[in-house]
Order: structure tokens, then sequence, then C-alpha cells
């Protein structure tokens, strides 16, 4: 592998490791701590491998950095194997820094390796699965490290199955029967290997799949008016299409589509036309069930690499113009996936591209106002009567609030929160009867009106950065139950994301 590379992941790494601190907590992150505290094989809405990782870090005792590095780690790595797997497609020098250059600076890529969130690891699980499948035509002992592979990277995030089903019916399109036979048992060791979790999923009633469909169903537009889910298949599919190029990168966009059609032709090393078949299934999936566009990003790497073997056939001033000019935009329009501005110079950053004054981009804007949010929650706990706190939850609408108020909490005298969301909803009410209740968050305000008589507003927060995904988050004083208290946790449930 050229030196070259190895400098590109390097660079890769050191932008990751000066940026993990720069704004706060992602919400998932807290969750992620949450859910460390009460290990168990499962949870309602993901496996247990990432918030392992998460507690694996002194992030529970207040470190943000220590949280993300994993997932800056795994973006170096990403790089190192889509290069490798370009190198293993046929590409030469050119073809494998080109591909290490789109991957270090796919904006999913500069997000996730930012940021630790189920998905941080797909991208480099994805393109090391292909990679062993790749050398498993040389080497069949790659398979029985492809089962290992697939099945920690189950641990981490369900997806992993589609990539699997998707190369498995492109060899069985492309008659390659022996490695789709191979592929099969080593997907089936993986099951086998992930049966704790499968087992925890059944005794519950499989909540991830609830957690599916209220994804789809439950999809809204942000605060600021912008929507780029929705429910409908019809309706989510030019959304889950134009996210392909923006996760991807749009000037990359060349690059992975000649990649998906160069792995049709004869001169592509390996045959490899299973992969470009795999890559046209899982976007149809994507399309057919409604999928957020990020669900398929793991495939992009190899993508990548397989445009690298296609660029190194035209002319060197070709690739050499377009190797600059795809460096060139993706530096401009990395920071608005890495946070390698101050806030305030980075909303100005993103007025200059056009964007409505004192916009923060949306997937930082869930990084701010934990900490404020639980002070002023806690401001409103105690000035509760002294004698009543002991009986009066503070309840969450989200698990994000939820995770902040327990993370936070602490320090302003706020009890361990209760939520109806998710894993929240399984670990209960902690003995609270709920005849009155702090609730914080206006999703389920509808619903509270609906339990209580009186739901009277106490205070409201908000955060300026916050506001392009949420308005204001108002607290309500919840008393007199119009239904019996044995009713209301069941009817505060909420699986989705």
């Amino acid at each position: 592998m050229p030196r070259s590379v190895y400098a590109i992941a390097l660079a890769a790494l050191a932008a990751h490791l000066a940026t993990l601190s720069r704004y706060g907590f992602y919400r998932d992150e807290l969750y992620f701590i949450a859910c460390f505290k009460r290990m168990a094989w499962g949870f309602v809405d993901q496996p247990p491998l990432v918030p392992l990782i998460a507690g694996l870090s002194p992030s529970v005792h207040g470190g943000l950095f220590a949280t993300r590095v994993f997932a800056a780690l795994a973006a170096a790595l990403t790089i190192l194997c889509a290069a490798a797997v370009a190198r293993q497609l046929g590409a030469g020098t050119f073809g494998q820094i080109v591909t290490a250059i789109a991957t270090a600076l796919m904006p999913g890529s500069l997000f996730l390796g930012n940021t630790l969130t189920t998905t941080s690891f797909e991208p480099l699980t994805w393109t090391l699965s292909v990679l062993l499948v790749l050398l498993a035509a040389r080497d069949r002992r790659m398979w029985i490290a492809s089962a290992l592979l697939i099945a920690i990277a189950a641990y981490m995030k369900y997806s992993i199955f589609l990539l699997c089903g998707a190369m498995l019916l492109g060899m069985l399109g492309f008659r390659r029967f022996r490695d789709a036979g191979l592929l099969t048992c080593a997907t089936a060791g993986a099951i086998a290997l992930l049966l704790p979790n499968i087992l925890w999923q059944a005794q519950h009633g499989f909540p991830m799949a609830v957690v599916l469909h209220g994804d789809v169903t439950g999809r809204h537009a942000f605060n600021a008016g912008a929507q780029y889910e929705f429910s409908g298949s019809l309706q989510n599919a030019p959304a889950f299409l134009a996210e392909q190029f923006a996760f991807a990168g749009p000037l990359s966009a060349p690059l992975w589509i000649a990649g998906v059609f160069a792995l049709f032709r004869r001169w592509t090393r390996l045959n490899a036309a299973y992969l470009g078949a795999a890559y046209f299934i899982a976007v149809a999936v994507g399309l057919l069930t409604a999928a957020k566009g990020y669900y398929i990003i793991g495939m992009y790497p190899a993508l990548f690499a397989a445009g690298g073997v296609a660029l190194e056939r035209a002319g060197r001033p070709l690739r050499i113009s377009y190797a600059a000019i795809l460096t060139a935009a993706a530096l401009l329009l990395a920071p608005l996936t890495i946070p390698m501005l101050s806030v305030n110079t980075l909303v100005a950053y993103m007025h200059a591209f056009g964007a409505p004054p004192k916009l923060v981009q949306p997937l930082f804007a869930d990084e701010f106002g934990w900490r404020a949010l639980t002070k002023t929650v806690a401001q409103q706990y105690t000035a509760l009567p002294a004698n009543e706190r002991a009986r009066i939850p503070v309840f969450a609408d989200t698990y994000g609030v939820a995770a902040a108020l327990e993370y936070y909490g602490p320090q302003y005298g706020l009890p361990q929160p209760i939520s109806a969301q998710n894993q929240y909803y399984l670990w209960g009410t902690r003995g609270y009867d709920l005849s009155r209740m702090l609730a914080v968050g206006a999703s389920e305000y509808w619903t509270l009106k609906k339990l209580y008589r009186n739901v009277r507003m106490v205070a409201t927060f908000e955060d300026p950065y916050r506001w392009v995904v949420e308005g204001p988050t108002p607290i309500y004083l919840c008393t007199d139950p119009i239904v019996p208290v044995s009713e209301i946790w069941p009817a505060l449930r909420w699986y989705g994301a």
C-alpha cells in the first residue's frame, strides 16, 4: 500500500482527534452511557456493543474526547481498508490514493468519525467485510474471519445483514454459487454468535421491529421547517436518493458511480460484478422500506475503490484534475460535517453558503444545550414543595432528554429521570406512582392531557443553537390523573427513533 495512503489516514485521524471535544455530547452518546450503566445482552433499539464501547472510556465520568476516540480510529481504519479493497480490485498507486482521499473526506465519514453512534463503525465493518470476501477468493480461511466480523458488526448494528443479503443475491445472480454458499455459512455462524442478543429481543417481543416501524411512521419536519425523511416509500424515495449524494459527497459522485459500473467490467480483477449488483439491491431495499439515506453509507468506500480502478484508465490530465477538484471541494464543505470551527464561525460560514442567519448545521444542533436544560429543570424541581419532591418524578419525553438529565442531573440535585421512550420504558418508573410528575418536553403533551386533568406549563427552555431541530422545550407539572395510575405508564410508551 502506498505511503501516501497511510499519510492520509493519519491526517484524518489527527483532524478528528483535534476536534472531538469542540462542541458537546450528542444525544445518542448520553443514551449509550445510560445503557452502559445497565448493560444487558440487548436493548430495545440497539445491540449492546456500542454502549459497551461508550462505557469502556472515561466518558462515564465526564470525558467527551474519550467517548469518541474509537469512532475516530474507525474512520482512519476505514481509509486503509478502502485502499486495500482498491488494491484487490486491481488499482495501482493512484487508484488507492484517490480512494483514500474520497473515503477520508466523505461527509458521512467526517461526521461519523467525530461522533459515537451505532452507525459510526458501519463504514469500517462494511468495507472490511467486502475486503474479506475479496480475499476469500484466494484464501478460503477468510470466510471464518468473515463470520467473526459479521457477528461483531451485528452486535453494533443489525444492518450488516443487509450487506450480507445483498452480496448473497448478487453472487447467486452471477452464478458464484460456491461463494454464495460460503457467505451463507459465514452469515449463519454470525447469527449463532448473535444468539444471546436474539434471545433478549425475543424475550421482550422483538422491540427493535417496533422501533423501526415507529421511526418510519413518526417522521416529521424539523422545527426550522425542513424535512429530509418521509413516511411513505414513494414520498421518501427522492430524499433517500438525494442523501446518497449528500452523505457520500457531491463531487465524489462521478467516482462511486464509475465504480458501480466498473464492477461489471471484465477488466476489474476478481470478477466482482456481484458487488455492483449488491449496491443496486441495497438501494432497492432502501427505497421499498422508506429507509433513511445513511442506512447504506457503509457501501461507499468500496465503491470509491472500484472507481479508483476506473479512474486509472483515464488520461493523466483528467484523473489529476479530478482528484484535485474532489479534494478542494470536499475540504471546502468539511466544516459542515466535522467541527473545525467555533459555533459562531460555523454559523457565519453556513450563512455564506446561503443558510439563514443563526442556523447551525442540524447534525451539530443536538450537541448543544443539554447542561443548560438540566439546570432549568433542576430549578423547577427544587421549587416544588420539599415534602412532595420525593413523590414527584422527573419525566422526559425522549431518551435524549432523559439521558441528559441522568448525566448532568446529579450536579444540580435532580433524581434519576424516567422516560417511556425505547429502553427507558423497560427501566420503568423507579417506584413512582405517577399520580404527579414534572414532565419535560413537548412531544407527549397531548398524551399527558388525556392522562391528567391539570397539565400546567411551569417553564420553558430554549437554546439558540438547537432551534433548527427543536423549538422551546416546555416543562409541565402534571397532577390529578384522569385514568388509574396503573394505566399511565403503558399509555406513555413510545418506541421509535
